[in-house]
């Protein structure tokens, strides 16, 4: 009998450990991010993201230094689960519909830029400008 009150008290305790214990910190992505994509013989297109926090998600503009994407365009279908963070965004006026799918890691989110239509990726880091 004194055993099992032992593992009962045991069992209550640890619940209120995993109850009150603190959760990891929420990833927060608030600010301007940057990155960089080599689009061949175009040259280095530069992305610069501005996101803000809006209820349980984010909305964000996308500008990039070769205006393939028209100027302060709204990203859409923005994603956070956990340090997942996805979005998308059109360019070329609208003709080409991309997918970004990232890793937030502190200060840096590194993933894919996905082209929609042909299903493929490339490698892509964005960073926060301090």
């Amino acid at each position: 009998m004194n055993k099992q009150k032992v593992v009962l008290g045991f069992a209550v305790l640890l619940g209120l450990l995993v109850i009150v214990a603190p959760s990891s910190p929420a990833v927060d992505l608030t600010g301007t991010w940057t990155g960089s994509v080599d689009t061949g013989n175009m040259g280095v297109d530069t992305l610069t993201l501005v996101l803000k926090k809006a209820a349980q998600s984010y909305t964000g503009i996308l500008n990039d230094s070769l205006g393939l994407i028209d100027k302060d365009s709204a990203i859409a279908e923005v994603k956070l689960v956990g340090n997942e963070f996805s979005f998308s965004f059109k360019a070329i006026g609208g003709a080409v519909e991309f997918a970004m799918k990232l890793t937030v890691n502190g200060e840096k989110m590194t993933g894919q830029l996905i082209n929609k239509a042909e299903d493929q990726g490339t490698s892509f880091e964005f960073a926060r400008k301090k």
